[in-house]
């Protein structure tokens, strides 16, 4: 018999799939504001949109900041300028923690978030939408601040699958500077598994955090980001089907990919020259 909480996670996260949620007159609305907002908070830089075909593509990206995700928030923002809102319409797949919170689901949906799911994913891609994933998801997103700069999907592989399947190209994206909006002591998984959080909620992670308003906390909950400064490199796409074939070999696709957004990743990182300030 299902959890009291597990009910109330699963109503909280009925959202719409595919692009019916997105709604392009409040992302048009909120786009000037909340752009200013990070480039003179977070002095965001975002580059490489001319490596992104004309075409539905998985962007997949490595994953940073808490809740908060800072930069995930910057690539949405970037990339409706960019496009504009009308242009390429582009989801944006969210742990159900995220959409399931009151307030912040809500409005996550309306800029073009859904609920991480294989069947959504499809939904996008079958109505001509392009796709952001995060592989490392809270893993990734909560490592602690002296693995800032490294890659880690935690060996998912299914992203790669996802493309395969959908004959869509991926297009990673690597960013610096989330990891530094808040501090992330340890790993979290021991805690994770001891609070059955990973049964529940699907969370592998709740590390020690210190974080602005909230201090010295177990886990990751939204907050105040530090001003830290955000670069963001959209790479050339990659073509599986026409790098693998039709029936790849998922290990080596895997290495593959991690492997060139890691170089690239380090690469960007070595830009920074003190932490925060970028």
């Amino acid at each position: 018999m299902a959890s009291p909480l597990s009910k109330i996670v699963e109503t909280l996260t009925s959202s719409p799939e595919g692009l019916e949620g997105r709604d392009p007159e409040f992302i048009r609305r909120q786009l000037p504001r909340l752009w200013l907002i990070a480039q003179v908070y977070h002095r965001a830089e975002v580059e490489g949109f001319e490596n992104v075909p004309d075409e539905p593509v998985l962007f997949v990206g490595n994953h940073s900041g808490g809740a908060t995700v800072a930069d995930s928030w910057i690539f949405m923002l970037a990339y409706n300028t960019f496009f504009t809102v009308e242009g390429r319409p582009m989801i944006g797949m969210a742990h159900r923690a995220l959409t399931a919170t009151p307030g912040i689901g809500h409005m996550l949906r309306k800029l073009g978030a859904v609920t991480a799911g294989h069947e959504a994913a499809e939904q996008v891609f079958s109505e001509g939408g392009s796709l952001l994933v995060y592989p490392g998801g809270d893993v990734e997103a909560l490592r602690p601040t002296r693995d800032k700069n490294k890659l880690n999907f935690d060996g998912r592989k299914g992203f790669l699958k996802l493309a395969h399947a959908n004959g869509v190209k991926i297009v990673p994206v690597v960013a610096t500077g989330g990891q530094e909006t808040l501090w992330v002591l340890n790993d979290g998984k021991a805690l994770a598994k001891l609070m059955r959080f990973d049964k529940m909620l699907r969370i592998k992670s709740v590390p020690i955090t210190f974080s602005m308003p909230w201090g010295f906390l177990p886990g990751g909950l939204p907050h105040f980001p530090f001003p830290a400064k955000i670069r963001m490199r959209v790479l050339e796409p990659i073509d599986l089907r026409e790098k693998y074939g039709d029936d790849p070999d998922w290990d080596q696709a895997y290495a593959y990919v991690t492997s060139l957004m890691q170089r690239e990743l380090s690469a960007l990182a070595a830009k920074t020259v003190l932490p925060v300030l970028g």
